[in-house]
């Protein structure tokens, strides 16, 4: 997240990229031209430049950045006096550091169209839609599941479940809605609802990178959602825990089945006799393993097999880009319910006469009153398509500096500039 410097340090830096020549780059027309800072005042900044007057203007706010100690900066600056080599600026009232995003975004050339794929067929399916987006592909092989029979699979997942709980199922959704509540919350979230024991309560934090279990906090939000006034939402979650207590519950956990947009089902683990040990994260791994074991298993199995497939081909509404990613809109609603943070695409991105291939994956979403805004990260993009569109967008050529010396969000490449 970018972090405004403080008056001292702004001052500080600004300075030192004066004194050792830090090349600087101004954000204007459709490129980034290099200066310098030449002079540093009370309340202005003044830098030799070499680009075309045409692209300045006097009252015209100006994006600045640049690197220091292997540092991104950035500010903004309002332009005081332009002549033919020297332009001034107002002291910027903050610099950034930790940016947040590696390349400049850029507004959409007139010549760029951007298309996008899903991987793999897309189901138009009748079971409950999540917030959670899955891509099913095939996982690791493990001594534990096989996802080729699953009469075998299903065995191998009641002798396991045996192991940790005295009752166990997999529940589906294909003729039947979510009525539970437990059955509402994981398909409203699409995450494990996880009791690690009923003496313990609902789990307050989530160890994973990528969050995947309902906390304390996951559980009143849905609660609120349904209804419930807020000052009684700590009485429902007390309620809750009680009640599992009360029927003898020891430790449960409900892991969402998810292909695509939607829960196709849950698996089930309950633990009412004592003496087995509670549900550890080990317990919710190895379950959350055949999952997505399973979900694999129904779709190479032909459970899926007679289902109408959605549309592959999008058009995006770009509305700005980078050599990081872009963002684009969209008013389908289809479209809202399956393109989720997670999903990943395959994306055309046509500048003039060429067309750049790249894997996309769904960083963020939000909306309006009438669209959808989906924020597109870059995945994997081949080095030449990655120079071509770095140098079609900001006019120039890439350098190591560029290469190297910005953090943020990296594209994952093999990128090399002999």
């Amino acid at each position: 997240m970018a972090t405004s410097l403080k008056r001292i340090e702004k001052e500080f830096i600004l300075g030192s990229a004066r004194d050792e020549k830090v090349r600087v780059l101004l954000i204007a027309g459709s490129g980034e031209w290099p200066v310098l800072i030449t002079e540093l005042g009370p309340d202005k900044v003044t830098l030799s430049h070499a680009m075309p007057l045409r692209l300045l203007r006097r009252g015209q706010v100006y994006e600045f950045r640049f690197v220091y100690r292997e540092q991104a900066m950035a500010f903004r600056a309002k332009a005081l006096d332009i002549r033919e080599s020297s332009l001034s600026v107002e002291l910027p009232a903050s610099v950034y550091k930790n940016l947040g995003r590696r390349y400049t975004r850029r507004a959409p050339p007139s010549e760029l169209a951007v298309s996008f794929s899903f991987h793999g067929d897309r189901y138009d399916l009748a079971f409950p839609i999540t917030r959670e987006y899955e891509q099913v592909a095939e996982p690791e092989p493990s001594s534990s599941f096989d996802p080729h029979d699953i009469r075998a699979l299903i065995a191998d997942f009641n002798e396991r479940g045996s192991e940790f709980a005295s009752e166990r199922a997999v529940r589906m959704f294909k003729e039947r809605k979510p009525e539970s509540l437990e059955e509402r919350l994981i398909v409203r979230t699409g995450k494990i609802y996880y009791l690690p024991t009923s003496i313990g309560g609902l789990p307050s934090a989530d160890p994973y990178s990528r969050p995947r279990i309902v906390t304390r906090a996951i559980f009143g939000d849905f609660l609120r959602e349904q209804g419930t006034h807020e000052e009684y939402v700590e009485d429902e979650l007390i309620r809750f825990e009680r009640n599992k207590r009360n029927a003898g519950v020891l430790s449960e956990l409900m892991v969402p089945l998810l292909f695509q947009e939607y829960v196709i089902g849950y698996v089930c683990l309950v633990n009412k006799q004592q003496g087995k040990p509670p549900f550890d994260l080990s317990v919710l791994e190895t379950f959350h393993q055949f999952s997505k074991v399973l979900a694999y298993s129904l779709m190479i199995n032909g459970y899926f097999r007679n289902a109408p497939k959605k549309p592959q081909d999008y058009q995006a509404d770009v509305i700005d880009i980078s050599a990081g990613g872009l963002l684009f809109s969209n008013a389908s609603k289809d479209l809202a319910a399956s393109l989720l943070p997670g999903s990943a695409l395959e994306l055309t991105v046509r500048v003039g006469e060429r067309s750049v291939k790249a894997e996309g994956l769904v960083k963020r979403t939000y909306r309006d009153a009438s669209r959808v805004y989906y924020g597109i990260e870059y995945q994997e993009i081949e080095p030449e398509d990655f120079r071509y569109l770095f140098e079609s967008l900001y006019g120039r050529g890439f350098t190591d500096a560029d290469a190297t010396g910005v953090e943020g969000l990296g594209v994952k490449m093999p990128l090399k500039l002999d």
